[in-house]
């Protein structure tokens, strides 16, 4: 019995001091800018790739918001095809992102076609890398991989992104 009592208190002893070191993370959404996502042409069928680099301070992010990104990830991402002269037929997108000290990392994906002018929200991953180093930089590049039906297409073919995060503040 004693050793059931005592083996119960170091127990509680370790969450304890667990959950007293661990500190309060603060939550803030933050959402970029509407960026131009581009595949500059020639195009062809099969994977080609669209990109936008978004700069930012963190500290205008996080306005009032004091301490430092202590976790990150893709809360959501909406893309629209931009009108263009004869677009040729898309679809599937993978989108990625990187920066300076974060490895390319797959956040999002569509699987069907595109409409021009119409906005779709990407499925977004389930299991994230912790992306805080990226906002650490204060640079991040957009990549969106998306599939040519046509054979080929001379011109460049944009898109309009807007991803938002979801921060942890300590």
């Amino acid at each position: 019995m004693q050793k059931y009592i005592l083996s119960l208190t170091i127990s509680a002893l370790v969450v304890f001091l667990l959950a007293a070191c661990s500190g309060n993370l603060t939550t803030v959404i933050v959402e970029t800018p509407e960026l131009e996502l581009t595949a500059e042409g020639p195009l062809f069928e099969g994977a080609n790739s669209s990109t936008a680099t978004w700069e930012f301070d963190v500290n205008e992010l996080l306005g009032e918001v004091q301490g430092k990104v202590s976790k990150a990830k893709v809360a959501s991402v909406e893309i629209t095809l931009v009108d263009g002269d004869e677009l040729p037929a898309l679809e599937k997108m993978v989108f990625e992102l990187t920066s300076q000290n974060t490895s390319m990392t797959r956040v999002g994906l569509h699987e069907r076609g595109f409409e021009v002018g119409s906005p779709i929200s990407l499925s977004i991953a389930d299991k994230q890398e912790n992306l805080a180093n990226a906002f650490n930089d204060g640079r991040i590049t957009f990549v969106g991989d998306f599939d040519l039906l046509d054979e080929e297409f001379w011109g460049n073919v944009q898109f309009l992104v807007k991803v938002t995060f979801e921060l942890g503040i300590k």
